[in-house]
């Protein structure tokens, strides 16, 4: 009796887990959450899913890292200090560890949170719930563009803002925006390397600025507000700048409005990519997802939708570019199963990346296996074409230089919030362990310019899995759910 009163004294009731709202692009999903001492904590796990970023584990220090774009928390299990980069904080209660977990205090870290992320998150501490509003940003975009007489720099307002330019040593042109809050992840995606050698976004309480380091010197210049969209229109004379037609890129991808849809079925003819324990084939697997989700978008008739390959068919890395570039697609979709060389696998789960470079072992084993059949076909054309001239020129090395060097950052963050999207619809409808959004570096978007996903549905190497995949209604779920996220997407960026 006195053992179980000394239980309770010092371990006050925990109310047993239960979950907390996190409002997101019009939808609400749930986190695992418990209360303890008046405390609500929540699954950080489970909101970095949703939010984006990487979770890594240092199970022997019991230290946990969180990394988003060049932001990374570090947290010690059992500790409210936690680092924000190298500096310390303090969050009043401590980073607790449950069922494989990371949990934090809602109330105390959210701040932090919010402070450090590309989206305005808020927590209502009476309602138990999270907000997360990536619409929060006024300063949305960035585009610099070459005329007939210098350079064109643009950037995007919600609304009509304050702001002051001016040009520092080193050809940097700053603009600073009274209470402008920015999207950095979108603004740094613009940059090229044609006209800029570097840019920066800075965020600073009451005001954010946009610093562009030009390739050219900075002569005559100046600058207005526009109002139909608003945005601060800065000209930059140079009478001198020539833009080398090698460099142009072709006025390709969104337009003002999201109606065109490419949908790429992955592998095909040839081309078997992964094949499951019992024979399943992985091109035969995506034609069929891709054929579904053809005629759902099809049927609404608010799109066009164009596919690479509408049968069991070869088609080239190029080929597939060429069909998406050459009709303005607004979004690229390419649809895969992933698989694993392990034995009687029981690695489960469904991927969607988006192009960048890889950040883990996972993405980067997705990468080389998807981009091997395209390796493949390359080296055989030259084998065969180039016979006489295969000893000093290996056939792998010049693409893969390539790739890490040419990665389209233009629509970097349109292509991650569209993964998130299709991510938060697939976490709705599929019953099989979601493996999140991730990012690599594949062949077949890194030739479209235009938002872009490649999705994994599921593991044909496993036996359940690959069961799963050839069955109707799965594939069915399969469309539906990124049907869903298409409109989504339109809904969101087309009247921007």
């Amino acid at each position: 009796m006195l053992a179980g009163l000394l239980l309770i004294l010092l371990f006050p009731a925990v109310i047993s887990a239960k979950t907390v709202d996190v409002v997101i692009a019009g939808s609400t999903e749930k986190v695992q959450a418990f209360e303890q001492h008046h405390v609500v904590y929540f699954s950080f796990s489970e909101l970095a899913d949703i939010i984006g970023g990487h979770l890594d584990w240092e199970l022997v220090g019991h230290e946990v890292t969180y990394t988003q774009d060049t932001i990374q928390f570090s947290f010690l299990i059992g500790s409210p200090f936690f680092k924000i980069n190298n500096n310390m904080f303090n969050m009043t209660y401590p980073a607790t560890f449950r069922k494989g977990q990371l949990f934090l205090p809602a109330l105390t870290f959210t701040p932090f949170l919010d402070r450090e992320i590309q989206q305005k998150i808020t927590w209502n501490n009476d309602r138990k719930l999270f907000r997360i509003d990536s619409e929060y940003f006024n300063v949305t975009d960035l585009s610099v563009s070459a005329k007939a007489n210098g350079l064109l720099i643009e950037i995007f307002l919600t609304q009509a803002l304050p702001y002051e330019v001016f040009v520092t040593e080193g050809n940097w042109i700053n603009v600073s925006i009274r209470d402008g809050k920015l999207n950095r992840a979108r603004i740094l995606s613009r940059k090229d390397k044609r006209y800029m050698y570097n840019l920066k976004a800075h965020q600073v309480a009451g005001a954010g600025q946009v610093s562009i380091r030009l390739r050219r010197k900075i002569g005559k210049w100046h600058h207005k507000l526009q109002y139909d969209p608003p945005r601060i229109q800065i000209s930059i004379a140079d009478t001198s700048f020539v833009l080398n037609p090698a460099d142009t890129q072709p006025v390709i991808g969104p337009d003002n409005k999201i109606d065109v849809i490419v949908i790429d079925p992955g592998h095909g003819g040839r081309q078997y990519g992964a094949i499951g324990p019992n024979g399943t084939r992985e091109k035969d697997i995506a034609l069929g997802i891709a054929k579904r989700l053809a005629k759902l978008i099809r049927k609404d008739k608010q799109f066009k939708v164009i596919m690479t390959r509408d049968r069991d068919k070869t088609v080239s890395l190029q080929e597939r570019a060429d069909i998406a570039n050459k009709a303005g697609a607004d979004l690229f979709i390419s649809i895969h199963a992933n698989s694993t060389t392990r034995r009687k696998s029981r690695v489960r789960g469904w991927n969607v990346f988006f192009l960048a470079q890889a950040l883990n072992d996972s993405a980067r084993a997705v990468a080389q296996f998807e981009n091997s059949a395209f390796l493949r076909d390359r080296n055989a054309f030259e084998i065969h074409n180039n016979a006489d001239d295969m000893s000093d020129n290996p056939i792998g090395d010049p693409v893969l230089t390539i790739l890490n060097d040419m990665i389209m950052t233009e629509f970097q963050a349109e292509s991650y919030d569209f993964a998130m999207m299709v991510d938060r619809e697939f976490r709705r409808s599929l019953k099989i362990p979601a493996r999140g959004v991730d990012q690599a570096g594949f062949f077949v978007l890194n030739m479209v310019f235009t938002p872009s996903v490649l999705v994994e549905v599921g593991f044909i190497s496993n036996k359940q899995e690959e069961k799963l995949l050839k069955s109707k209604k799965y594939q069915q779920k399969v469309a539906e759910a990124i049907y869903r996220a298409i409109k989504r997407f339109k809904a969101k960026y087309e009247h921007q």
